[in-house]
C-alpha cells in the first residue's frame, strides 16, 4: 500500500459519515439487464454518489464491493480524486495492508475467485493503492455473529419492522425457523435465503431475502460505525408503501430535495432545478465538498437529523431501525427542525447578501476612481495629490483613508466564511444554484 494511506480505526472517521453499498454486485447480478438499464443504472449511481459527496463527510465503501463490481471500475477509476480527497473511504479488512493483498487472498481463496479476475480488477486494486488517502479496518467476527443475532432477535419479536410487515401480508412465521438459523454456527445470507425459499412461502420467502440484505449490509455499517442516521432507509432494498399508503421513503435523495430543498425554496423564493445533480460535474463535485465541509455545511445538514431523531422514541434498542409509526414521527419533526434551522438563519443570509452586493458596487464604484493597489498613479491618486497642491493637505489624507477603508471593507464583506452566527445552509446552497448557472453558460 501506498506510504500515503492512512489505515484508521472505525471511530476516527468524520462524525457525518454514511455506508455506501451501490455498487454491491449481488444486486444487479441476479437479473438480465439491458444496456439502457446498465446506462440508467449507472446515471443513478453517479447521482446519488454525487449526493453524498456534497452531504457527507466521508462515503465508506467496503472494498470488496469495489473491486467485484464493473460499474464501480467504469464510474471509478476515472476519478481517483474521490479516494485522494478522502470522500471515498474503502473498508477493508484487518488482516490486509493493501487492496493488492486482499484481492490476491480473494483470487486464492478458489470459492470466490472468478468475481475477482480480470484485468480491470487488477487496475482498480492497483489504482487504490496508489490513491486512496484514508481507509477503515473493520473485523470480520464484529459483522458475522451480529447479523445472526440480529435476524433472529428481529424474526422473533412481533413488534420489529420485519414481523409486521409480514403481518400485514398475512404470512405467519413457521415455529421451526429460529432453531434453524441458530443451528448455523455462522449464518451468511445465503443460508438464509435457502431456509426461507424451503418455507414453500413466496412472500415468506421475499420479505426474508430482502430483509436479509438489509441486515447484512446494516452489520457491515455497524462494524465501520457509518450506519447513518436512518440506514433502513438507505440500505434496504424493498419497499414498504403497503404498510404506509404508498409513503416517500426518507432516503438520503428524498430528504435532500423533498423535505431540505423545498424549505429553502419556500424560506428564500429561489427555484432549484431538478436536474441539479445532473449538471454538476464530478469535478464540481469534488470542488464543492471541500467547501461544504470546510464552511459546516455538511456539519449542520446532519445535525439536524441526527437531533431529530434523537428526539423520538424507538422501539430498537439499538435505535437502528425504525417502525412506521416512528418514521411518520421523524418525518414530521425532520420538516420541523430544518424549517427552525432555514428561518433563523434567514434574516442574516438576506441581510448578507444585500451588503455583498454593495461591497460588489463599491469595488465597482472604487476601480473607477482609483488603480489597484501599490499604482500610483489613476484618478484617485490626481484628485488627492490636487488636493494636497492646493493646500488641502488634511481633506486629502481623510479621503485617502476613507478610500482605504471601503477596500478592506470590501474584502471583509466579500469573505466572511470564518464569522459565527453565518448562514450555513442558506450560502452553501446559494454556492450551489451558482455553480448550476456557470455550468448552463459554458
Amino acid at each position: 500500500m501506498s506510504a500515503k494511506v492512512k489505515l484508521v480505526p472505525p471511530d476516527a472517521l468524520h462524525t457525518s459519515r454514511v455506508y455506501f453499498t451501490e455498487f454491491d454486485r449481488i444486486t444487479y447480478s441476479q437479473v438480465a439487464w439491458t444496456p439502457a438499464d446498465v446506462d440508467a443504472i449507472r446515471r443513478n449511481l453517479e447521482r446519488k454518489l454525487k449526493l453524498v459527496a456534497l452531504t457527507k463527510g466521508h462515503a465508506v465503501i467496503a472494498a470488496s464491493h469495489l473491486l467485484e463490481s464493473e460499474l464501480a471500475q467504469e464510474v471509478l477509476l476515472q476519478h481517483p480524486e474521490f479516494f485522494s480527497q478522502g470522500i471515498i473511504v474503502p473498508a477493508l479488512r484487518s488482516e490486509f495492508r493493501g487492496f493488492e493483498e486482499f484481492l490476491s487472498s480473494k483470487l486464492s481463496e478458489g470459492k470466490e475467485s472468478a468475481l475477482y479476475e480480470g484485468d480491470a480488477r487488477r487496475e482498480m486494486a492497483k489504482m487504490l493503492d496508489s490513491q486512496v488517502a484514508l481507509a477503515v479496518r473493520w473485523e470480520v467476527n464484529a459483522t458475522t455473529g451480529w447479523f445472526k443475532e440480529r435476524m433472529i432477535s428481529d424474526i422473533a419479536d412481533e413488534k420489529s419492522l420485519v414481523r409486521s410487515c409480514l403481518r400485514e401480508s398475512g404470512v405467519v412465521i413457521p415455529l421451526a425457523l429460529i432453531p434453524q438459523i441458530e443451528a448455523f454456527p455462522r449464518l451468511s445470507r445465503q443460508d438464509l435465503y435457502t431456509l426461507a425459499k424451503n418455507t414453500g412461502n413466496k412472500r415468506l420467502w421475499q420479505v426474508l431475502c430482502e430483509y436479509a440484505d438489509f441486515i447484512y449490509y446494516l452489520s457491515g455499517a455497524r462494524a465501520v460505525a457509518s450506519e447513518g442516521i436512518l440506514p433502513q432507509e438507505n440500505l434496504m432494498d424493498f419497499s414498504l408503501s403497503d404498510l404506509a399508503g404508498g409513503r416517500t421513503a426518507l432516503t438520503d435523495m428524498e430528504v435532500f430535495f423533498k423535505v431540505f430543498v423545498d424549505l429553502v425554496k419556500a424560506a428564500t423564493q429561489v427555484r432549484f432545478p431538478v436536474d441539479l445533480l445532473d449538471s454538476l460535474t464530478i469535478d464540481d463535485v469534488l470542488d464543492l465538498h471541500s467547501v461544504a465541509v470546510e464552511e459546516r455545511f455538511v456539519e449542520k445538514y446532519n445535525m439536524v437529523q441526527a437531533k431529530t431523531k434523537a428526539g423520538i422514541a424507538v422501539h430498537d434498542p439499538e435505535r437502528l431501525v425504525l417502525l412506521m409509526t416512528e418514521l411518520e414521527q421523524y418525518e414530521r419533526d425532520l420538516h420541523a427542525e430544518y424549517r427552525a434551522a432555514i428561518w433563523k438563519e434567514l434574516p442574516r443570509y438576506l441581510r448578507d447578501r444585500k451588503e455583498t452586493a454593495l461591497a460588489r458596487f463599491l469595488n465597482v464604484t472604487a476601480s473607477l476612481v482609483i488603480p489597484a493597489w501599490g499604482v500610483a498613479t489613476g484618478v484617485a491618486d490626481m484628485v488627492v495629490s490636487g488636493l494636497e497642491v492646493s493646500g488641502m493637505g488634511r481633506i486629502a489624507k481623510t479621503m485617502k483613508n476613507r478610500i482605504s477603508r471601503r477596500l478592506r471593507a470590501c474584502d471583509r464583506l466579500l469573505d466572511r466564511t470564518r464569522l459565527e452566527g453565518k448562514p450555513v445552509l442558506l450560502d452553501f446552497m446559494k454556492r450551489l444554484r451558482e455553480r448550476y448557472a456557470e455550468n448552463l453558460l459554458d
